[in-house]
């Protein structure tokens, strides 16, 4: 069935379905290819039907400039069709007009032409730029570049983010109301969390569901039955593996919908962050994954905000987890307490028998971290910190060892050491 169909029924459903007829003219309408962008993203909107480019600023329009496309109509399939392809793309240089021909203008931005879906259909060619030019703007006079006057140019260059703004490129700028884009957003956001779920959980049969039969390993160009069974051998390799997620987007062409967002993934002791893309088809049964793709974060250093809010929200984790640790142990809640333990914790029983027959006769329990350090390794983490513990009985200070796990569920401890440094009665 046409893909460009489905996404339409789609839209309908979620038009008529939640929001009255009488009241759709009367709503403010927005791009449909927008369905999640925050207030401080900024989207490129190509319209090659209308001739121009729109700039928005989450789904605020902030620029719209007169535009060239490819001479022949429609969308790109292969190499000197002279079309302009119809997708989402990113840039990923910028070239200097001085060092390309004349009619190429002030400079040119390569898009990723051909991207993962491009690709998985058989799509070729490349060197499809947005550029500047050296004669007057004339619509659809290029060899399937996106072209601006040089003075519009730059003033779009404001704008434009290499690998963080999306450049959509579309046959015509389809617009709807704020509630059918939330029900979307709410859509697209759970399938990409579900999924996540079904990586950490190691639930391979949740995981194969994910994904279209049409799906395009990009990285070997296997088929999806080889690509499960390497994830197969990647599960069974980790005992635990963790997906932190920090700054999804959400944006649609027609035929897919891409979700990209900052992905800090850890299994055993390996540990990679860097943006994923995935890239979904509207099936019968909801979304499902088309093709994937993942840039480490050094190549992409505009995502370098998003990692450390991610970073910062970790420590934060980190520090409930201990001061709940912390809490259950002056409390004396040996319950809670072994709640913060792994269950893979050297002889656990044992541990916190001993734990119960040393602070139960203590009225009162106080327990303070100093110098906290903290080293991580993958989904390990390695903390040491200067303990103080003082009790209506007892006092002493010593150096405080923990090897955590970081879950899906939360941290845990897997070891723990302590050391005196001096002891007072």
């Amino acid at each position: 069935m046409d893909m460009r169909f489905i996404f339409n029924v789609i839209i309908a459903v979620f038009i008529f379905l939640y929001l009255p007829v009488s009241k759709i003219h009367a709503q403010e309408m927005f791009p449909v290819s927008l369905i999640s962008v925050d207030k401080g993203t900024y989207s490129i909107c190509i319209d090659k039907e209308q001739q121009r480019l729109h700039v928005f600023k989450g789904r605020d329009s902030v620029l719209e400039l007169p535009c060239s496309t490819g001479m022949n109509p429609g969308n790109k399939q292969f190499e000197g069709d002279k079309r302009t392809p119809e997708g989402v793309y990113f840039f990923d240089k910028i070239l200097d007009g001085k060092d390309l021909p004349d009619f190429y203008g002030w400079r040119a931005y390569t898009l990723n032409y051909p991207n993962p879906v491009d690709r998985s259909i058989g799509r070729n060619g490349n060197g499809i730029w947005i550029h500047g030019r050296i004669v007057p703007l004339d619509f659809t006079d290029t060899k399937g570049c996106v072209s601006l006057t040089n003075d519009d140019l730059k003033r779009l260059s404001a704008y434009l983010n290499a690998r963080r703004t999306p450049v959509i490129i579309l046959k015509d700028m389809v617009n709807i109301d704020r509630k059918s884009l939330e029900v979307m957003e709410q859509l697209y956001a759970g399938f990409v969390f579900s999924w996540i779920d079904a990586w950490e959980n190691k639930d391979i049969e949740h995981f194969r569901g994910c994904y279209s039969n049409s799906f395009y390993d990009t990285l070997s160009g296997d088929t999806l039955s080889t690509y499960i069974d390497r994830k197969k051998g990647t599960f069974e390799k980790y005992d635990y593996i963790t997906i932190l997620t920090n700054g999804l987007r959400i944006v649609s062409a027609d035929g897919y919908v891409l979700c990209y967002f900052l992905m800090d993934f850890s299994g055993g002791g390996f540990q990679s962050t860097g943006i994923k893309y995935v890239y979904l088809e509207n099936s019968s049964s909801g979304p499902k994954i088309l093709a994937e793709e993942f840039m480490p974060l050094s190549r992409a250093p505009l995502w370098d905000q998003e990692a450390g809010d991610l970073e910062r929200r970790e420590k934060d984790e980190l520090n409930k987890f201990l001061d709940s640790w912390i809490s259950a142990w002056k409390t004396k809640d040996f319950e809670g307490m072994r709640a913060c333990y792994a269950d893979s914790f050297p002889s656990l029983d044992e541990f916190f028998d001993m734990k119960k027959r040393n602070l139960e006769p203590y009225r009162y329990i106080q327990v303070r971290l100093d110098d906290i350090k903290t080293d991580r390794r993958g989904v390990f983490w390695n903390l040491r910190a200067v303990q103080e513990f003082t009790s209506d009985k007892y006092r002493d200070v010593g150096i405080k060892e923990l090897q955590l796990i970081r879950t899906n569920k939360g941290f845990y401890i897997k070891q723990e050491k302590w050391e005196r440094i001096h002891e007072r009665s």
